[in-house]
């Protein structure tokens, strides 16, 4: 009866409280808010009218724990103090005008403003308290993951550098894994909530896959070995945007910003190869975006045609 993909609403009166899910939609005229909670929580309880005693329990549930909000803010502040060390060589060293390294510096900006955004966004009412709940400690652990990958770095302890890399890919992806249950109400989540864990999926993906083969002199120069690794990466970032249900756009573009960059640095084969994928992710982007963009126009369109329809008789009457 219940779809764990589902999002399930309360809507709170004076009196009661309505459930409401599947896309029904509930009008009262008392109605003072709008309540989410997990579809766990909604499958013990009727869809018919609910009693008063829930309304004391759902605001109790309001709030997003205090502990996961600290342990967030840690983890921001873990990322960004780690991140700025790891690349702090590259600011200092950065020569007059756009290089390739640039393209990771705007990466690693824009992930680390939308997680300082996210951190903020979390102290907010109206925030998604089960996509948080979803994310729970697990931020935290990614962010010390990540401390723990630039230390061992900087003492070139390269293979436990690479083992706390698979670490964090791992928890990045079982994130990003839950996060496809609580898909974004609103462009506030997919900006601040959603859309950090893909770009940074995508980065510490490639950033995996690319490091496996830097151990050996063979591999990590050989045209075939970059051909795989940039086909396998776009392959990955296709089936996101094009045949997943969640259609992550964002993914897909991080990727193809990547690869952009790779092909600043790559030569022959793996060049054009380079450019041709971030040719297909950028089609498969528009693809995903651009009939969502002319179906909102088209509603907004229809409701203003509607209200001067509404409006015609009123002037004609003058």
């Amino acid at each position: 009866m219940f779809s764990k993909h589902s999002r399930y609403s309360f809507v709170v009166t004076n009196k009661h409280i309505y459930c409401d899910y599947a896309n029904n939609h509930v009008e009262h005229s008392r109605v003072t808010q709008t309540c989410r909670v997990s579809p766990y929580t909604a499958i013990f309880f009727s869809r018919r009218r609910l009693s008063t005693s829930f309304l004391f329990l759902n605001y109790s549930m309001a709030n997003l724990d205090i502990k996961i909000k600290i342990a967030n803010t840690l983890g921001t502040l873990l990322l960004i103090g780690f991140q700025g060390f790891s690349y702090s060589s590259w600011f200092l060293d950065h020569e007059a005008g756009f290089h390739g390294r640039d393209f990771i510096i705007i990466l690693v900006g824009l992930l680390q403003l939308l997680l300082i955004g996210m951190t903020i966004y979390q102290w907010f009412p109206k925030a998604p308290k089960d996509a948080f709940e979803a994310i729970g400690y697990w931020y935290l652990l990614i962010t010390a993951l990540n401390s723990g990958v630039a230390i061992l770095w900087f003492f070139h302890l390269n293979i436990f550098a690479f083992v706390a890399l698979l670490w964090q890919l791992a928890t990045l992806f079982f994130v990003y894994h839950r996060l496809r249950d609580y898909p974004p109400r609103n462009g506030t989540d997919m900006t601040f909530v959603n859309s950090p864990f893909s770009i940074y999926t995508a980065a510490v993906f490639f950033m995996t896959v690319w490091q496996i083969f830097q151990f050996s002199d063979e591999t990590k120069r050989h045209p075939v070995v970059h051909t795989v690794i940039v086909i396998l990466i776009g392959f990955v970032a296709l089936h996101l945007v094009d045949y997943s249900h969640r259609h992550d756009w964002v993914y897909a573009l991080t990727t193809a910003w990547i690869l952009l960059d790779a092909a600043v640095f790559l030569t022959g084969t793996p060049h054009i190869v380079s450019l041709i994928v971030v040719g297909i992710l950028v089609s498969a982007v528009a693809r995903a975006l651009i009939p969502n963009w002319l179906e909102r126009i088209n509603q907004r369109f229809s409701r203003l045609t509607s209200r001067v329809g509404e409006r015609a008789p009123l002037l004609g009457g003058h």
